[in-house]
């Protein structure tokens, strides 16, 4: 699987660097692996209901039937998309309504690639995990909590979608100007009335998880329940983590919270010049921060 930047590189010939400024601020949006869709709005998938292997017989005995019962399943996919205006006397001031777009892109891009991250993070890998029971609950209460989250990455079953028709025009964001480009009146809040040229930007993308065992949350963190590190042990285990797909996803603060874990643990001697408390992993499990996460802003989770 591959991830937005790696396939930017292949099929964004146009805008290849607009994922790297889409991601600049969503660090975990920018280590999701992504596969296409089976179509340009959903993707259809087997989810696996049942196994039976193979298993050890007597000499001469029959042989156990093997098998694997599966169900068909659609994900849609969602739309990453917005529209930019600027009125006419701010083009002119700019050189041009082209030149304005230009310069606001990066500013807009990054805004969308952690609008994106939030998203993802919350209405689909959290949610999954708590509505799959798959949750520890570090007894935080009331509100004001924060959550962390572990993903373990299986092609097929947990993973990003990317639909077909996104690099087809060589971005991954297909811009397209509104009024073939000329002037019109917008009707919008911000310029009603008023003479604008307007840019919709639009791509579609999703998140499919089909594996209770990929995904898992702790839940009801406060300041004052900070995790154990029994449960963040705990919590990558019931994602089954392995280093080469699984990443621990928190807000930076969180990550400055779980330092009294490593302090603990440190021995320092004379010979140490560098006190390093950064935590980069969690037992071989890459540690992702971000600021899309909540902080102190989530409700009890019961």
């Amino acid at each position: 699987m591959k991830t937005l930047k790696d396939i930017a590189a292949q099929y964004a010939k146009k805008q290849p660097q607009q994922v790297d400024t889409l991601t600049e601020e969503a660090p975990i949006l920018a280590r999701i692996p992504f596969i296409e869709a089976s179509h340009d709005l959903w993707n259809l998938y087997e989810e696996v209901t049942h196994i039976n292997g193979a298993g050890f017989v007597d000499m001469n005995a029959p042989l156990p039937t093997v098998d694997v019962g599966t169900t068909l399943q659609k994900v849609d996919l969602a739309i990453l998309g917005g529209e930019i205006e600027v009125p006419e006397d701010t083009a002119t001031l700019f050189g041009g309504h082209q030149k304005y777009f230009a310069k606001m892109m990066p500013k807009i891009l990054r805004r969308s690639g952690m609008t994106a991250e939030h998203r993802i993070l919350y209405d689909n890998f959290r949610k999954y995990a708590i509505d799959e029971k798959n949750l520890i609950d570090a007894g935080g209460e009331g509100t004001g909590l924060t959550s962390i989250l572990a993903i373990r990455f299986v092609e097929g079953e947990t993973s990003g979608l990317f639909s077909p028709k996104c690099f087809q025009r060589g971005d991954i964001l297909n811009t397209t100007a509104i009024n073939n480009g000329a002037l019109y009146k917008s009707t919008s809040k911000a310029h009603s009335n008023v003479l604008v040229y307007g840019l919709r930007m639009k791509a579609y993308l999703g998140i499919q998880i089909a594996n209770r065992s990929t995904v898992a949350t702790i839940v009801n963190i406060a300041k004052d329940t900070i995790p154990t590190p029994t449960m963040i042990d705990d919590l990558l285990a019931n994602v089954r983590a392995q280093s080469s797909n699984t990443i621990l996803c928190m807000h930076e603060k969180m990550r400055t919270a779980l330092l009294r874990h490593k302090a603990d643990s440190m021995y320092i001697s004379a010979e140490n010049t560098d006190l390093n408390r950064y935590i980069t992993h969690w037992n071989g499990i890459p540690v992702i921060t971000s600021y899309t996460f909540s902080l102190d802003e989530e409700q009890v989770i019961a």
